[in-house]
Parts: C-alpha cells; structure tokens; sequence
C-alpha cells in the first residue's frame, strides 16, 4: 500500500506590510551581524511585517494571525544558517519590534 503526501497548502505571505511597526531594536548580536555584512535584519523585518513568519509551527502561526486580529504581540522565527537563526517580535500594540538571537534575553 502506498499513501501519496500532499504538501500543505500555505498562503503566500503579502507583497505590502499587514501591520505597521514602531521602534526597531537589535540586540548587540545582531548589531555586530549587520555591522560585518553577515546578516541583513531588514530583509527578515520587511518579512515579518508582510507576515511571513518564517519557520514557525502551525500553533505559532496561529497565534500570530489571531494576535494580527486582537492586536497581541506577533513573533517570527528565520533560520539564517544552520547555526544561525533570527528571532523577531513585535509588542502588542506595534510601538516596538526586536531581532535578537533565540538565546539572547534580558534588556536591549
């Protein structure tokens, strides 16, 4: 018996931006990235605010289509590298978005 897999039918994200962001921070880290060229964190800014969420789970990519609704806080989550990957999240109510490393915590 064989079972034939369909990939999951995603929605492409949005050309233009769902959702408009105040302040943008970058953690030290990725302050140092895009200061030697080795990462872009706009590219992966204009991303998430076209809700391109990145490799998020279906739970996460839930959550933030109901925060998109209720205005709640909005994270996505891109693997750079195989070593490397960007967190980036946006508060609740729009005034502040931070790209930082996942194991990065604390102020910014």
């Amino acid at each position: 018996m064989s079972f034939k897999l369909f990939p999951r039918q995603r929605t492409a994200p949005a050309s233009i931006p769902l959702f408009s962001s105040g302040a943008l921070t970058l953690s030290a880290k990725v302050q140092w990235l895009d200061s030697t060229g080795l990462v872009d964190p706009h590219r992966f800014l204009h991303r998430h605010l076209r809700g391109d969420w990145g490799d998020l789970d279906d739970t996460e990519r839930r959550a933030n289509d109901a925060a998109l609704r209720s205005e709640g806080a909005l994270t996505s989550r891109y693997q750079v590298t195989p070593r490397l990957s960007l967190l980036v999240t946006t508060n609740a109510d729009h005034s502040q978005t931070v790209i930082q490393l996942p194991e990065e915590t604390g102020p910014h």
